[in-house]
This record gives C-alpha cells, structure tokens and sequence, in this order.
C-alpha cells in the first residue's frame, strides 16, 4: 500500500491488491508458525531491482528496447518520485548473506537505505549504456498512487552483512 519515507519491520502494511493482501497474509501466517520454533524467520523484503534489462518490466528494461529499436525518445513522468534502487548483484549478496546465518531474522530489507529521484536513475542508467536515448519528461502524469518517496531502512541488513563479512576475514591469529 501507500507509504511515504523510510519503510522498517514495524512499518504498518496496507496491500491494496488481492496479491498483495495474500503475500500479507502469507507472511503473518508463517510469522505466527515459527514464533515457538527454533526456525529462524526471515522475511526478506527487496527494494527496487535493477539490472537482467531485458528480462523485465520495468522503465529501465522499456527503455533498453526502445533504444534497441532505434527510438530518439520515450514518454515519462516527471521522475520526481524517490525509490530505493538495489541492482540485482548486490541483492543476491544480501539474500546469500541473510540466509547464512540465524541471528537476525524477522522482516529484513534488502536495500541501500537511500532514496533516489526515478530521474536521476534513469539518466544514470542511460549514461551507463552509452544510450542515445533521452526521456520525454512530463508526457505523463506522475500517479497518485505512487508514493513520492519510499525506501528501505537498511539498519539489519548492514548488521547482516556486516557480521558476514567478518565472519570471512581471517583474523590476525590465522
């Protein structure tokens, strides 16, 4: 649902989606499975997903095609709206390290903690892929049901990764 600012475990959820009400709800059951067990709970919850362009739906996968087909230009929004982009590399980083290890569970974004204007992003990108491409800013008007601002608190999945990468240093002793 709707939120604005930095989303953490406590963050009160509002799926206003029959997928999203069951994802809801699919979690709070399991929550509620493992809470007297000795499994560790992780909910993992990813941001933004950048990267694999093509093999998506997203603006930056819309784009590629578009330059791909020879396009001088796309149709945008304003790009104003903030999100928390996290390429799919570090990602997998960040699940590989989560699921390692079984001292922090519970819901766990997987993320950057920093939120980025959609724009800026977008011309990052382009810039990155030697795009000739160039965005149409405004052909389109921002949603109202997008929230301006939204990213992830990224506390646990430092302490996560954090831990991990201690874990694989050796230390003076070795």
């Amino acid at each position: 649902g709707y939120f604005e600012g930095a989303v953490d475990e406590k963050t009160p959820t509002n799926p206003q989606s029959m997928y999203g009400i069951a994802k809801n709800t699919l979690r709070q059951l399991l929550d509620l499975l493992t809470l007297h067990s000795d499994v560790t709970f992780q909910w993992l919850r990813a941001f933004y997903i950048l990267g694999d362009d093509l093999k998506n739906n997203s603006i930056f996968s819309k784009i590629t095609k578009l330059e791909m087909e020879g396009a001088a230009t796309f149709p945008f929004t304003s790009g104003k709206n903030r999100y928390d982009f996290i390429s799919v590399q570090e990602l997998a980083y960040q699940i590989a390290c989560t699921i390692t290890q079984q001292e922090i569970g519970g819901i766990i974004n997987c993320c950057t903690g920093r939120p980025v204007a959609l724009k800026d992003k977008v011309e990052e990108f382009i810039a990155e892929k030697g795009f000739a491409i160039t965005p149409q800013y405004g052909a389109f008007p921002d949603r109202p049901y997008d929230s301006p601002a939204i990213w992830g608190n990224a506390d646990k999945i430092q302490r996560i990764v954090k831990a991990a990468e201690q874990k694989r240093r050796p230390s003076i002793a070795e």
